[in-house]
Order: structure tokens, then C-alpha cells, then sequence
């Protein structure tokens, strides 16, 4: 039964899910590849079935507080254990980093003033920063968040493709302007060659890509005017 469970979680059933919960409780108890209900609702975009899952476990850890935004848990497991603020889940992943990408800013802003590291990467073969995975994510405010708790603009995941990449390959011009205005470098080359620029141009991004070509012109011209004087 608990493969039918999780099939109907990755399928967004609710109403299924809810069924077989009612059916058997201890399903909840379950987890898929180390992954807990909760977790595996949040990964395949389900957030409806996530916060009704969350609801009902009661007892929920550290990481999925933070991936659904559950504030008054986060608060209460941090009052009793202030070091599960940068602790990792059995995936590699930090609470700080799953309330990113899951766009809970409440949850992010919460942590970082408990302590969470903004620039600590990922333990799995991501190696991605909360910066990154906000701006993966497509999440405006979280990025300006941590770009004012010193997040730093450039730095690089597995791949190394740094947080402008991900922003020009969704075409995300106002991420692509706060990480530009708090220094992050056009010239990245991801370790495949690639510029934010190609990446752009590639998903066929025309204002992204019209945006980091003046970056790129303007900071040359720059560049030419200075080795003049």
C-alpha cells in the first residue's frame, strides 16, 4: 500500500491520498528513498498535498518545517535545538536552502536570523546555495533576502553554474537585475562554456538576453575607458 501512496502524492491526488491516510494511518510513517511523505509531496510541486500531510503528521523535523513553511514549528524546534539551524537531511539539503527553493519567505527570513549560513552549499551532487536555489526557483524576494544577508552573487553549484545562469535560463529579468546590481559577474562560464548570456539566448529569453548584453557592453566600455588613463 505505501507504493500506492506515494504514486497517488506524485500524481497530486488528494482526495486518494487523503482515502488511503484515513485507511491507514501509519502510512504516514512511511518514507520513499529515505524521504518522508511530507518531503516527497514538496519535491513533485505538490503543496497543497504537502501542508495537508505536514498537518497531519504533527511531529514534523526540522526540514519540513522549512519546506513548507511551517513557522511556529521552525520556532519551536529551533527553541529546543538552536544547532538544527544548519544541519543536513538525509538528501543533503539544509533547512535554509529548502525554505529558498520552496519560496517560503517568512521561513528564510526566520533562519537566517537564527543563524543559517546563507552561503552554505548542498551535501549531494547539487552543491547548491540557498542564492541558487531561489533564483532556480524564480523567487524575487528570497533572492534580495539573502543578497542582504551577504549571500555571495557568484557562487557556483556541480555544474558551475552560478545564480545568474539559473536567472537567464528562465528569463527571470528582475532576478537578473538584483544579482547584477549586487555584483554578480557576467562572465561566469558554466564548466561546459557557457556564458548566463548563451543561456538566454538558448531559451529564446530576448529581454534576459537584451538585459546581460548591455551588462556585458558596459561593463567593456568601462574596462576599455580605465586601461586608457
Amino acid at each position: 500500500m505505501s507504493s500506492e501512496f506515494f504514486d497517488a502524492i506524485k500524481r497530486g491526488s488528494l482526495e486518494e491520498v487523503q482515502n488511503l491516510l484515513s485507511t491507514n494511518p501509519s502510512l504516514i510513517h512511511e518514507k520513499e528513498k529515505k524521504l518522508s511523505p511530507v518531503m516527497v509531496a514538496a519535491y513533485h510541486q505538490e503543496a497543497k498535498i504537502a501542508d495537508f500531510l505536514a498537518d497531519k503528521s504533527g511531529n514534523l523535523t526540522i526540514f519540513e518545517s522549512a519546506a513548507t513553511g511551517k513557522n511556529n514549528q521552525l520556532a519551536r524546534q529551533l527553541a529546543r535545538d538552536p544547532l538544527l539551524v544548519n544541519a543536513y537531511s538525509d538528501d543533503g539539503f539544509q533547512p535554509l536552502g529548502l525554505a529558498c527553493f520552496f519560496g517560503h519567505y517568512e521561513a528564510a527570513k526566520y533562519l537566517i536570523k537564527a543563524g543559517a549560513s546563507p552561503n552554505s552549499p548542498s551535501r549531494n551532487a547539487l552543491n547548491v546555495t540557498p542564492l541558487y536555489s531561489a533564483a532556480a526557483a524564480d523567487h524575487v524576494k528570497i533572492v534580495s533576502l539573502l543578497l542582504d544577508h551577504n549571500a555571495d552573487p557568484n557562487v557556483r553549484e556541480q555544474e558551475g553554474y552560478a545564480p545568474l545562469h539559473a536567472a537567464a535560463q528562465n528569463g527571470n529579468s528582475e532576478i537578473l537585475r538584483i544579482l547584477l546590481f549586487n555584483g554578480a559577474n557576467l562572465n561566469l562560464r558554466s564548466n561546459d562554456g557557457k556564458l548566463p548570456l548563451d543561456l538566454a539566448l538558448e531559451a529564446g529569453h530576448k529581454e534576459a538576453a537584451g538585459l546581460l548584453r548591455e551588462g556585458i557592453t558596459r561593463r567593456f566600455r568601462a574596462k576599455r575607458l580605465h586601461s586608457s588613463h
